[in-house]
């Protein structure tokens, strides 16, 4: 797609590409020079008086030079920017690591993992499992006398698998009637529902067999929690960005994602439909995310899901945005598949 720009707009989109590029104001006489423009220094600085008037680019010190503005940069992704064709080796990893063969939670960590991994930068997918989801099966198997593996696999063909060390030896006779208590109260049933039918369980046991119920009691209601957690990677990757080594805000992002329920109602507030969401900086309505910017798209309509970049404002916008799309595309096509 060719664009027909003015000479304020070529400026703007030179000026926003440049500093994406390199985080640096741009000068007049470096805009003079470039070959679209061929007018002078003079020129350029007219109109970039009048960008900054607009409110689309401003000075950070006093300087020559400018920097966009989060006006002016949104003013360039909506009206200039192009996006690229996935590159070949990011859909070929996206192919290889986003397999239909992976149970849901492990789907989505391999996605959360993928994408920082591709792009440094810290990525974000909403909780793997909705409320209410079933158990198919659970087993104790010995490993050793005081050691057991408990198994547990859910409707979506997740399994659970946890050693259990106990303080003394499990004879046959309670391992066998702790297994008929836990399928008693878990198996067929909604997960929660099951660990509160154990709970009970557990109250009316004594000795070996209560101290066992009590640890699988234990990792039921963890994975519970875990499963209904925002998987987030890459938040080391936050800290080891140069922006943001002297940077003050970069606490509170990292603040903001150790307790994300705030930005995670965001994000499903704007993930309504299928279409990738790109928030700028202080767009978000959280002062914590002013120097930051967020792609969102949604890849479950129902329950709504969905998955997240979070990286500084200087993203290559146009290469992460085709990235974020093919990765919630996957997800979208293996889940709803299911």
């Amino acid at each position: 797609m060719t664009l027909t720009l003015n000479r304020s707009e070529l400026i703007l989109k030179l000026i926003v590409e440049q500093y994406l590029l390199d985080g640096q104001p741009v000068s007049s006489k470096l805009l003079a020079q470039h070959a679209e423009l061929a007018v002078s220094s003079a020129t350029v600085r007219n109109s970039m008086m009048q960008l900054e008037q607009q409110g689309l680019i401003r000075s950070p010190h006093t300087s020559a030079g400018r920097i966009p503005t989060s006006k002016g940069i949104r003013f360039f992704i909506d009206n200039m920017m192009q996006l690229e064709p996935l590159s070949a080796m990011w859909s070929s990893e996206i192919q290889r690591k986003l397999s239909a063969q992976l149970p849901v939670s492990l789907l989505c960590q391999q996605a959360g993992q993928l994408i920082t991994n591709l792009t440094g930068f810290v990525a974000i997918i909403s909780a793997p499992k909705e409320q209410g989801r079933m158990v198919r099966q659970i087993d104790l198997v010995r490993l050793a006398s005081d050691r057991l593996l408990l198994v547990v696999i859910d409707e979506d063909g997740d399994i659970l698998h946890r050693v259990l060390h106990c303080e003394q030896a499990i004879d046959p006779t309670t391992l066998s009637k702790a297994l008929c208590l836990l399928n008693a109260a878990l198996s067929g049933g909604q997960w929660q529902d099951g660990i509160e039918r154990l709970g009970n369980v557990v109250r009316t046991e004594t000795g070996l067999c209560e101290h066992l119920l009590r640890k699988v009691l234990g990792q039921l209601s963890l994975d519970e929690l875990q499963q209904h957690q925002p998987i987030i990677f890459g938040q080391h990757q936050l800290l080891l960005t140069p922006d943001y080594q002297q940077s003050p805000a970069l606490q509170q992002v990292m603040q903001l994602l150790e307790y994300p329920d705030g930005l995670m109602s965001l994000l499903q507030t704007i993930t309504k439909d299928d279409a990738p969401k790109l928030l700028l900086g202080k767009e978000s309505g959280f002062a914590e995310l002013a120097n930051v910017s967020i792609i969102a798209q949604r890849y479950q309509a129902e329950p709504q899901r969905f998955v997240a970049l979070l990286g500084h404002r200087r993203m290559d916008y146009g290469r992460l945005i085709p990235l974020v799309s093919a990765c919630a595309r996957q997800l979208s096509l293996h889940l709803n598949r299911r």
